[in-house]
């Protein structure tokens, strides 16, 4: 494996102790705290985080918050009443409403969870501003390449939300990004897409893979039958029911084709699985990106490239426990009645936007 890009690298799978670091983290703050979230909930987390960066503003440190204007759109009025007395900076990205569906604007949406300290420090994986018991996945990355958050979460600071078009006219590299992967460009998309393809057929042992959302592209869907069908451990932890409506009627209807293919799929029981992993061979990813159209093609998402054997070790036993708190679908009796699959054949339709 390369060396570590990051002088510290810690991987969290549950949430007591992320946001406990993190309000810790956010109260040793002397600079800057840069937060970006898709959703940022009022419950007891949401709470204690309004009540941390107002700490934290108090004592002269420049914070800015970028919440989505649709994952937090029932929230985000009430936040910024809390806020309003303090000089904490809060912007909400394409903010919802009837004249943006007209525009497509409800299918670009900001789905990154970043929280960037003093531009030293950075909390980043599947984990959004809430309470819920969900089986996420974050990490906390210290040193490294830190720029490319920051330059992030400029770019669109310094947009007016209406259109993120702007961004695509700027220069970029054409090399895989090493370790912190966005996708605010068609062609950081491809470049990301084209290398996740590549690295699956080219896998010798395994690919495992969590995450939360299956809706996959065909680039992606061949990939992993191919490297079924070569013989490598292809292995999907997918969650056994989902917080969206008709989610897991569209995943079902590539279960066969995959699970034909030597794909093992198993639906994770315990809760409602929100994680974003990957382990091809000896090389790990996590981050806030689902296997849909809507995270591979509209949303902005960020995702990061591990270096360290401890978090290797750590993804590939947490990979392991949830192993054991799903079920393994049976490709000898798995099979779907004719109103199952009429119901994939209509909601199939709109995948798309799923």
């Amino acid at each position: 494996m390369k060396p570590p890009a990051w002088s510290d690298e810690h991987v969290y799978f549950d949430p007591g102790p992320y946001f406990q670091d993190l309000f810790r983290a956010i109260d040793q703050a002397r600079v800057t705290i840069d937060l970006e979230s898709y959703i940022f909930e009022l419950d007891p987390v949401g709470y204690e985080m309004i009540e941390r960066l107002k700490g934290a503003s108090g004592r002269g440190v420049k914070v800015r918050v970028i919440l989505d204007g649709v994952g937090s759109w029932l929230t985000h009025e009430a936040i910024a009443e809390a806020w309003k007395n303090t000089r904490i900076e809060l912007k909400i990205y394409h903010p919802f409403s009837f004249l943006g569906l007209a525009f497509s604007q409800v299918n670009k949406r900001l789905h990154r969870k970043v929280i960037q300290i003093d531009r030293k420090i950075v909390f980043t994986g599947s984990f959004n501003i809430t309470a819920k018991p969900n089986r996420d996945t974050g990490v906390r990355l210290a040193g490294g390449d830190q720029e490319s958050f920051a330059q992030a979460f400029e770019r669109i600071w310094s947009t007016r939300f209406k259109t993120f078009g702007r961004a695509g006219r700027t220069r970029r590299s054409r090399r895989v990004p090493l370790r912190v992967r966005l996708n605010e460009t068609k062609r950081l998309r491809r470049i990301c897409n084209h290398d996740l393809s590549r690295r699956i057929l080219s896998a010798k042992k395994r690919v495992w893979v969590t995450n939360a959302y299956f809706v996959p592209p065909f680039f992606l869907l061949r990939a992993l039958c191919h490297a079924g069908l070569s013989g490598v451990d292809v292995r999907l932890i997918l969650p056994e029911r989902s917080d969206h409506l008709f989610m897991k009627w569209v995943a079902l209807a590539f279960y066969r084709t995959l699970l034909l293919s030597g794909v093992r799929i198993l639906e994770f029981q315990k809760t409602f699985l929100h994680a974003k992993t990957w382990i091809i061979d000896d090389w790990v990813m996590v981050g806030s990106t689902n296997l849909n159209y809507r995270s591979l093609v509209h949303d902005l998402e960020v995702d990061v490239v591990l270096g360290s054997e401890h978090s290797r070790i750590a993804l590939e036993e947490q990979f392991e426990t949830d192993s054991f708190d799903a079920v393994e679908l049976d490709p000898m009796t798995f099979r779907l009645g004719w109103f199952s699959r009429f119901l994939q054949w209509v909601v199939l339709r709109f995948r798309f936007f799923m």
